[in-house]
């Protein structure tokens, strides 16, 4: 289900025809309708309950079921079942005999489209709008949550905004967690908003600790420097060498998390190291550090383990310059210029449709990277 949501977000979903998959039927039609007979029957759904409920009841050789009610329920209960078998199984046939045949491959998602749609649960369209509702009731201002404006403010833009920010981050919080927690997709959700709440946690607890350093740092990370895109560049071109190496060697799960950590990791350092480079007098040790030490914070936990050693490297204490941060002296506010400065989601939101593109061929492999 989760993984569905994010291929629908990552991938164009063709139109085609009700009965496409059952009219004039070719090597690779009959295959894929084989694949999703297969699947479907190990799951105990019949195949035409299954094109019944994928079609909307269109399709010639689908079968109402009895109580639709209650096979609705049966059917959704296995979805990440039925979904990833057909996944896993179409891998390979669309690198063979239907690498030719655009239109069944459309046809495919299409159904599964329609299948995690008709599953979703009330919360996906309601989720992101609650969380911000929560900015609100804490007395704070909606356009902090996932606004492209406060881009890297993420606690405010001025003195008083991160004060006022700071001691409401228990309320906000406390209001954040019940709504996440009683989401079932908040976690795929929250993904293509390149947010998570527990890194969130982490990271404005971090900043909170350092106000000044945060703000005077809105300074430095206001406009990215050729260094900085550079880094953006080939880590996007790093995401895509990923996808095909992945496909080439038939990567294992593990291998493809690992690969794509590997990125997210090198890119981190490279961004900080850029940043740092900056020919200006707010990219000091201090701010630097500090935004290092909340980028180490929101990688994923399976990042720190899969690649280790890297991870130790890029965010060893050491480099977190915390000396220099608790000496930090800001003679004035530091506010920055409070546009669209790089700030702490400018790693973050340079990836999203690289890091998509890879997950949407890779579809049993994607709630392992958003975790």
């Amino acid at each position: 289900m989760a993984a569905i949501y994010i291929l629908a977000g990552a991938m164009t979903v063709l139109l085609m025809t009700p009965n496409y998959v059952t009219s004039q039927p070719d090597q690779c039609t009959l295959a894929a309708q084989n694949v999703m007979k297969t699947c479907s029957e190990g799951a105990s759904i019949s195949m035409g309950n299954f094109l019944w409920f994928v079609t909307n009841g269109t399709s010639t050789n689908g079968v109402a079921p009895s109580d639709p009610a209650t096979f609705k329920d049966q059917i959704c209960a296995v979805e990440p079942q039925v979904t990833g078998c057909i996944f896993n199984q179409l891998g390979q046939l669309f690198k063979t005999m239907c690498s030719g045949s655009p239109q069944t491959l459309a046809a495919v998602q299409n159904f599964l489209f329609t299948y995690d749609n008709k599953c979703a649960h009330p919360c996906r369209a309601t989720l992101i709008d609650s969380l911000r509702q929560c900015y609100v009731s804490s007395g704070l201002s909606a356009d902090l949550f996932l606004s492209n404006r406060t881009a890297g403010h993420v606690i405010g833009s001025t003195d008083s905004e991160v004060t006022m920010f700071c001691n409401k981050r228990a309320t906000l919080l406390g209001c954040m967690k019940p709504i996440h927690d009683s989401c079932p997709e908040a976690l795929p959700i929250l993904s293509t908003a390149d947010f998570h709440l527990p890194s969130y946690e982490k990271g404005v607890t971090i900043l909170c600790n350092h106000p000044m350093v945060y703000l005077k740092g809105l300074e430095c990370f206001d406009e990215p420097t050729p260094l900085v895109e550079a880094c953006v560049q080939k880590s996007q071109q790093a995401f895509l060498q990923t996808q095909i190496d992945a496909q080439a060697k038939n990567f294992s799960q593990e291998q493809f998390v690992s690969a794509t950590c590997k990125v997210t990791i090198d890119q981190t350092d490279c961004d900080l190291k850029a940043w740092l480079k900056k020919n200006h007098e707010a990219c000091n040790k201090a701010v630097v550090g500090l935004r290092r030490e909340m980028e180490c914070s929101l990688l994923p936990p399976n990042c720190t383990t899969l690649q280790k050693p890297l991870f130790d490297t890029a965010c060893h204490e050491d480099t977190f310059n915390k000396g220099d941060r608790d000496n930090f002296q800001n003679g004035g506010s530091g506010g920055g210029s409070g546009g669209s400065g790089g700030g702490s989601g400018s790693r973050i939101a340079s990836l999203p449709g690289a890091l998509l593109f890879v997950l949407a061929f890779f579809f049993p492999f994607v709630k392992n990277v958003v975790v």
